[in-house]
């Protein structure tokens, strides 16, 4: 459950910390004071988009943080290892930190994680009913995910299967269509990359030849300067210009340092050291003389030289940078060429492709679609038991599936119906909240207080079965009061005994219930403007529950009824009652 919450330079709240109590958490305060920001905060920390004007004004950051503690949930744990987040000594705990320039950080545990990972984190985490929820049940689209999530997990891994298989046919049907469409487009096509094939293919082109090339050329227009200056460096070397060359002058000065080593030693290094040099020269001298012979002005091999290295760079300006860029788009234009020219032989491929996909589908659809069936009349009579709680004794309500029929859907049962991720059926809710009426869609029927309350019934059924620690219901209290408020607070505590209920309310009947009763207000200090959030005792309690109550001054006689009223309900909550 969630234990504490932490909130600073958050729109209106400069510093909130607050520590929430298992049971039902209420949350009460004047128009304006603040309640709907604790919420914003919430959301956002479970991932929700945060913009820079949630920033307090003056501040750099606004940071909300929340310590979760899972000692009772047993269950979380291994969910949470599947999207690799571990709990630490029994604790989780969220970060989030929006930054008025630069970018937002999301922390668990105190390690930067993608906001993402929070928010399936917060998924599992909170189950959290903003103050327009509600409206979602107007939209029969909203419906199947609302029945879904009651199911079990052998029911959510067949739904997951459904999904895929749904969008691998999806996939396989577009790629079908697209070698199906415009064959005149298909043609020109096969004309360009056919062109673009041949061109590289024919050119014959090998990894590095370019630069081989330039270094050919350079040679080849150079001959002439080549064969010169290698000859005669030659003949300074080897023949001489006056009869004696560098080797000659190098052999007689050899001999004359040999002989004097025989009388100084000392000269013996010298001696060897020109007798290694007239052997390095006269190494030299050889292949001066082979590379002389070899360089020959070719004018013919020059121009085509120069005509091959026009021809990459036109390739290269045309398919790629490099000619290992050319090769590779000649490999991918021959692929796309391939697909192309054998598009019949793929398109059966595909057809096949999709037979198979289909007869899968529908066998794994058809069998959701029964599951579904026995999960809608298992949430039919479950909320129908829970809105006779909640003050409509005489409501039918039900759950319809039914399926659209299409053309281009899956054979499934003798008829072809529309596929979606979700699988074939249509889920809507029906409701007659009065007799003799029979059962409509809730959006021609149902007022703000009946959606109200078919939207706590069904949060009442699916905390008994979805395992999420913390549920929080902002302003549930819409279009109700009276004795159906009264009912709507017992439900409310009811649920807080299998999960931790944080509720924002504007109405004494739902408060009353509260296991810990906060309070938001709005307070001024150094001329801004800034929300509190505290715990009440019982005599701020009392104070509080009056001025909900009688709407204006509390009198010592609003104490003493509210006192009264305190004392009951809370003789009922240890009681049978809940």
């Amino acid at each position: 459950m969630l234990t504490e919450l932490y909130i600073e330079n958050f729109a209106l709240i400069d510093r909130l910390a607050v520590t929430f109590a298992p049971g039902l958490n209420i949350l009460t305060g004047e128009t304006g004071a603040g309640k709907s920001i604790v919420i914003d905060a919430i959301n956002v920390l479970l991932g929700e988009r945060a913009g820079t004007d949630l920033v307090r004004t003056g501040a750099q950051k606004a940071v909300v943080q929340a310590t979760f503690d899972l000692a009772d949930c047993a269950h979380l744990p291994p969910a949470l290892a599947e999207i690799g987040v571990e709990p630490e000594d029994g604790l989780l705990i969220l970060t989030r930190e929006v930054a008025r320039e630069g970018r937002n950080v999301a922390r668990i545990n105190g390690r930067v994680s993608p906001v993402s990972v929070i928010r399936r984190t917060g998924d599992l985490l909170v189950d959290l009913h903003g103050q327009h929820e509600h409206q979602s049940l107007l939209r029969e689209e909203h419906h199947s995910a609302f029945l879904d999530a009651l199911g079990d997990d052998a029911y959510q891994g067949l739904r997951a299967d459904v999904a895929a298989l749904n969008s691998r046919r999806s996939a396989l049907l577009r790629e079908r269509h697209g070698l199906r469409r415009d064959e005149r487009e298909r043609l020109r096509m096969i004309d360009l990359l056919g062109f673009q094939v041949k061109e590289i293919a024919k050119a014959q082109l090998q990894p590095e030849e370019d630069a081989a090339l330039q270094s050919e050329r350079v040679r080849l227009a150079n001959a002439e300067r080549l064969h010169a200056a290698a000859s005669a460096v030659y003949r300074l070397l080897y023949e001489g210009e006056d009869g004696r060359s560098v080797l000659d002058a190098l052999g007689e000065s050899e001999l004359q340092l040999s002989g004097l080593a025989r009388i100084d030693a000392d000269l013996e290094p010298l001696a060897s050291s020109l007798e290694a040099a007239s052997v390095h020269i006269a190494d030299v001298c050889r292949e001066l003389a082979d590379y002389r012979d070899r360089v020959q002005f070719d004018p013919e091999r020059l121009e085509e030289v120069e005509e091959r290295l026009e021809l990459i760079a036109a390739l290269k300006r045309k398919y790629g940078e490099t000619i290992a860029a050319v090769l590779a788009y000649g490999d991918e234009k021959r692929a796309e060429l391939h697909q192309l020219t054998h598009h019949a032989e793929r398109v059966d491929e595909l057809t096949a492709e999709i037979a198979q996909i289909e007869a899968e589908l529908s066998a794994r659809a058809a069998a959701l679609s029964e599951r579904r069936a026995a999960l809608a009349e298992l949430l039919s009579a479950q909320l129908q038991a829970e809105l006779a709680y909640l003050g409509m004794p005489r409501a039918v309500f039900r759950v319809d599936l039914g399926r659209a029929p299409q053309d281009s859907g899956i054979a499934v049962g003798g008829e072809r119906v529309a596929v979606t991720d979700n699988g074939i059926d249509l889920v809507a809710f029906h409701l007659s909240p009065n007799v003799g009426e029979p059962p409509k869609p809730l959006a021609r029927i149902a007022s703000g207080g009946e959606l109200s309350r078919v939207m706590l019934a069904l949060k009442a059924v699916s905390a008994r079965g979805a395992g999420v620690p913390t549920l929080i219901f902002d302003e549930i209290d819409t279009g109700i009061g009276g004795r159906t408020a009264e009912t709507v607070g017992e439900k409310l505590a009811q649920v807080a005994r299998d999960a931790q209920v944080i509720c924002v309310t504007h109405l004494a009947q739902l408060a009353f219930y509260a296991d810990r009763h906060f309070l938001l207000e709005k307070v001024t200090e150094e001329e801004r403007t800034m929300s509190r959030m505290r715990a009440l005792a019982r005599d701020e309690q009392i104070e509080e529950l009056g001025r909900l109550q009688a709407g204006g001054r509390v009198t010592d006689a609003v104490r003493e009824h509210v006192s009264g009223v305190l004392d009951e309900i809370q003789a009922q909550k240890q009681g049978t009652l809940f």
